[in-house]
């Protein structure tokens, strides 16, 4: 019988650097596009969603681009750590909501709303670990395509 090598973990593959470090870029970047288009896009949930897929994309990019392996794992590790983040904080609010004016002051809650915002938060993330995988890739091969 043949000996297997260690098997890593989820947590052991993840650069927790380059996570931390795509999370500050998304957060960055999430804050200053809401504030430059505030104004503009107000009414439209599908610009402001392209803004968020926008900056996740960036941020999972270049958390799998510092990370130089497992692009997809880091990028999806900081889009779980933006939306775990994001839902604390609005739930904080709407506690505090809640304890001063009571519970009546909380609209239903949207689960498709909800639902939709991690699934652009967990897509961006994803492509851009993809595509920093796939430069990773490419420049190991020395930048030759085979077609």
């Amino acid at each position: 019988m043949a000996a297997q090598g260690p098997t890593q973990s989820l947590t052991s593959v993840i650069h927790w650097r380059a996570v931390a470090l795509g999370f500050a870029i998304t957060l960055a970047l999430s804050l200053g596009l809401g504030l430059v288009s505030a104004d503009s896009i107000e009414g439209n949930l599908g610009a402001r969603a392209a803004l968020q897929f926008a900056a996740m994309f960036v941020g999972g990019f270049v958390a799998g681009y510092a990370a130089g392996r497992f692009g997809v794992i880091q990028a999806v590790a900081v889009a779980v750590i933006f939306i775990l983040i994001g839902a604390s904080i609005k739930a904080y609010f709407e506690i505090d909501l809640a304890t001063r004016f009571g519970p009546h002051v909380l609209g239903p809650m949207d689960m498709g709303g909800l639902i939709l915002g991690d699934l652009v938060h967990l897509t961006g993330g994803f492509a851009g670990g993809w595509l920093a995988d796939t430069l990773l890739a490419r420049r190991e091969s020395g930048g030759t395509s085979t077609r």
